[in-house]
């Protein structure tokens, strides 16, 4: 990867372990990231952005199915990020929840129709170095809320 680089990619791959670690209550099952290029939001006066996703879902499959649960835990992690870097202003969070049929679950333990919770994230910057720093306080940011959500 041409950004193994920066800091921001360890922290993401250190994310990652911490979220699929056999304690969390958590686990991810898909991410993709996009490197620095031109700006594509005029609303953000910066050169240079990136973006990517992460999708999370609870490691109880049946926790899934449950719509308080997947809520509750958006709320969370919205709730969390807000207070974690609160002047920052070139990284954005979004999430957004994606309806998932969990085959894994038989009928008999009710429904196998759920959701997971797709983190979309986007950071930008004047440089490539700048905007992989802001990346970085974006991962910082999302480490700390999903370790509070994990627990």
């Amino acid at each position: 990867m041409p950004w193994a680089r920066y800091p921001a990619i360890e922290a993401f791959y250190a994310l990652l372990e911490r979220l699929n670690h056999p304690q969390s209550v958590l686990e991810s099952n898909d991410c993709a990231f996009s490197g620095p290029a031109m700006n594509e939001e005029p609303a953000m006066h910066k050169r240079l952005q990136c973006s990517g996703r992460l999708m999370i879902l609870f490691r109880s499959l049946a926790r899934n199915t449950l719509p308080s649960e997947v809520d509750a835990l958006r709320g969370r992690l919205h709730r969390d990020l807000s207070v974690a870097d609160p002047t920052f202003r070139w990284g954005i969070v979004g999430t957004s929840v994606v309806p998932v049929r969990f085959l894994a679950l038989q009928e008999s333990q009710g429904s196998d129709l759920g959701a997971q919770l797709m983190i979309s994230f986007w950071a930008w910057g004047d440089s490539e170095t700048d905007t992989m720093q802001n990346l970085g306080r974006v991962f910082k940011a999302l480490g700390h809320a999903l370790r509070r959500a994990s627990v």
